[in-house]
């Protein structure tokens, strides 16, 4: 069965891991677990995948010494430890709670009644308006609608097909792209490792190490900051709270001017004009208008687009991670 994993919790077994500069052993400490998460991830969430990350960062490390000291079965035990990292930084993820309760709905297909499984599409859809906005769930809901249309007539078969489309089309990009993109080299490297081919394992894991860096400092990307900002602001503002609104405005301002200074050219560009756009917008949050939520909603996906470039030009920069990276950042 599809674990759920406390954040408190790995965060503890994380910091152990640490201390004690060994392994994390998060299989027989995931029994009995919940999560509890809000809209977005939280600083304290943010501090676990950054942490995770580091942590597959060393396993990968060790792995590929192990590889140049001719060690392949030391080296494949290293990547096992990986896996277990990779459901804790998943856990963390806006969309996981969705894809937990879509599972449930599948599995319930298998010996409940339609009426059953009915109700566990009402918890989906209100999940799905939770994260509105954060990710992208027109197709989701798309596809939950088929298959609530699918139960209506007793069509089961459908119904299971229509969710396993649902679940695969939640994506939380900042996280998804660069952890899909690692989870694949890595499994390719241990294939590889499985048919003594080391050389080629090697370069798997060189790959594999630039998605878990951007991973692991991806909290300290002025796209990124500056995105969290302005969703802040939507939110505050949609509350009421028009003086926290222009607060966080000027603090996305601030992280734009560090955008501002990266060495790509179309993310200076773009975040140059955002900052412009932003000042704008902040000049009429007073007046509290209802376009004015919608422009600071405008911006808040400008911002999500810009930092999916950063995922983009960090995951283009191939073998020249370090170079990539520093651009990405903004430095």
């Amino acid at each position: 069965m599809k674990r759920l994993i406390s954040v408190s919790l790995a965060a503890s077994m994380l910091l152990l891991g640490m201390i004690h500069s060994g392994t994390v052993q998060a299989n027989s400490a995931e029994k009995n677990m919940t999560i509890t998460r809000g809209r977005t991830v939280t600083p304290e969430e943010q501090s676990i995948i950054s942490s995770a990350a580091i942590k597959v960062l060393r396993h990968i490390a060790q792995a590929r010494a192990d590889i140049h000291e001719k060690n392949l079965i030391r080296a494949q035990n290293e990547l096992k430890q990986t896996h277990p990292l990779f459901e804790i930084i998943k856990a963390t993820e806006p969309t996981e709670k969705i894809k937990d309760r879509i599972w449930v709905a599948k599995t319930h297909l298998s010996y409940e009644s339609t009426e059953t499984v009915m109700n566990d599409l009402i918890p989906i859809y209100a999940s799905l308006d939770d994260i509105e906005g954060l990710v992208p769930v027109e197709k989701t809901r798309e596809h939950i609608n088929n298959a609530k249309k699918h139960l209506e007539k007793g069509n089961k078969k459908g119904a299971g097909e229509e969710l396993k489309l649902a679940d695969e089309s939640l994506l939380y990009a900042e996280i998804d792209l660069p952890l899909g993109n690692t989870e694949r080299h890595i499994i390719n490297a241990q294939r590889f490792l499985r048919k003594k081919e080391a050389q080629e394992a090697d370069a798997a894991l060189k790959s594999a190490e630039n998605g878990v860096q951007f991973i692991s400092v991806m909290d300290s990307l002025p796209v990124v900051q500056a995105k969290k900002s302005l969703w802040q602001a939507s939110k505050k503002f949609a509350e009421g709270d028009l003086a926290g609104a222009k607060r966080d405005l000027e603090e996305a301002k601030t992280y734009l001017e560090k955008a501002i200074k990266s060495g790509d050219a179309k993310t200076s560009t773009e975040a140059e004009k955002l900052m412009k756009d932003t000042e704008a917008v902040e000049g009429k949050v007073d007046n509290g208008a209802k376009e004015t939520e919608q422009d600071i909603n405008n911006l808040y996906k400008r911002a999500k687009s810009l930092m999916l470039s950063a995922v983009d030009l960090f995951q283009a920069g191939g073998n020249e991670s370090g170079e990539s990276l520093e651009k990405a950042m903004g430095n």
